[in-house]
């Protein structure tokens, strides 16, 4: 009789491990206020759960095509009118994260590098180590509360660059990539064949004058990962996607979410097609003008009450707290845990972070007041 051999973790999957985020949720005491998900707690609009009941109640609901439904990769397509898409060059996927995820096992080989920015969301680091990549940190530097730098950019560009990463707004930072920012990157990749993934996800949460501009408006070979989780808060209904004008690039993605998942919901994506109407441009309206009151309301308390400075955000719902002057992050952290509040150390976004803490401002103003009461506690 053959002996049983223990599990032996594949070698793709030995670099990647829980995220220091998702640990810390998982000690959480309860009735802990939480300043750390990265999850809006808005209400999905009543208009868009009103159709998804009707199509659950009333269709047939069986598999879409393996890219989706023709009628919304034609609105998607339609958000980037400056790239004129054609449905081919569209797939929807499970979340934003199954666009990523895809993104990077369709273009990056073993040992090929990719530039990531420092802060960042750490599942691009284990993304890209699944794909059998070499992840390449630009800092963000924190002296310029994180703020792009075209230098530090330009000098992790090697003959091994495959792909470089660009995040705006920024999770985690809140930091919007400026129209010059957006040239000077197209500028220095241009010629070197290396491909930029653009994370716009939070494009639609911003809370300056104007929209923030797309990586693809200035670099040509842009591979957009998004979707409506964040703007429409819809985080449960998994609907992202993967466009580009690289054909090729949307094919192999379209290759593995077709292995992975078949399709993504066939409700969901039914019920997204409201995503584009003037209902989801109000709901959205109303999604930015509350986030940014919570924003400004918590990043005052936070001064007033604590004496922490907290970076000011201009997307997302997230802002940089510097506790450098308390100890190790991760300790601080540590410590409002068990007073029952949760946030995130910095150094879980990268080494440029460490000292600060994410806070999210994804809370009503009763609950943040509650929260800072318990951080002063333990301060």
């Amino acid at each position: 009789m053959q002996q049983n051999e223990s599990f032996r973790v594949p070698e793709r999957l030995r670099a990647v491990a829980p995220t220091l985020i998702r640990q810390i949720f998982e000690r959480a005491l309860p009735d802990s206020i939480n300043f750390g998900l990265g999850e809006p707690d808005l209400p999905t609009p009543d208009f868009m759960r009103q159709e998804a009941a009707r199509v659950a109640i009333e269709e047939q609901n069986g598999y879409t095509s393996h890219a989706g439904l023709p009628a919304l990769r034609r609105k998607i397509a339609e958000s980037y009118p400056h790239l004129g898409l054609d449905l081919d060059q569209v797939c929807v996927t499970v979340g934003s994260q199954e666009a990523m995820t895809a993104a990077f096992l369709a273009l990056v080989d073993r040992g090929e590098e990719v530039l990531i920015p420092d802060p960042s969301f750490p599942a691009y680091e284990n993304c890209v180590r699944l794909a059998g990549g070499e992840p390449v940190f630009y800092r963000m530097p924190a002296e310029r509360d994180f703020g792009f730098d075209i230098d530090e950019f330009k000098s992790k560009i090697t003959p091994r660059t495959r792909a470089a990463v660009v995040i705006s707004p920024s999770n985690p930072t809140g930091k919007i990539l400026t129209k010059n920012d957006l040239e000077q990157i197209a500028e220095a990749l241009k010629g070197t064949g290396i491909y930029l993934i653009s994370d716009e996800i939070y494009s639609d949460l911003y809370f300056t004058d104007e929209h923030p501009r797309s990586a693809s408006e200035f670099y040509d070979r842009t591979v957009i990962v998004s979707g409506l989780s964040k703007s429409l808060s819809m985080t449960g209904w998994r609907v992202g996607w993967v466009a580009s004008r690289e054909t090729d690039v949307v094919r192999a993605c379209l290759t593995l979410h077709g292995f992975l998942a078949v399709c993504t919901s066939t409700i969901s994506q039914k019920a997204s097609l409201l995503g584009w109407t003037k209902d989801a441009a109000r709901a959205k309206a109303e999604a930015r003008a509350i986030y940014k009151r919570r924003g400004a309301f918590l990043i005052e308390l936070l001064e007033r009450e604590l004496g922490l400075r907290g970076t000011s955000p201009e997307g997302a719902f997230y802002t940089m707290v510097d506790v450098r002057h308390l100890g190790d992050d991760v300790e601080v952290a540590e410590r409002f845990l068990q007073n029952r509040v949760i946030t995130v150390p910095g150094v879980a976004f990268g080494q440029e972070a460490k000292g600060f803490l994410r806070v999210s401002f994804c809370n009503t103003e009763e609950k943040t007041v509650e929260g800072v009461r318990r951080m002063k506690e333990v301060l």
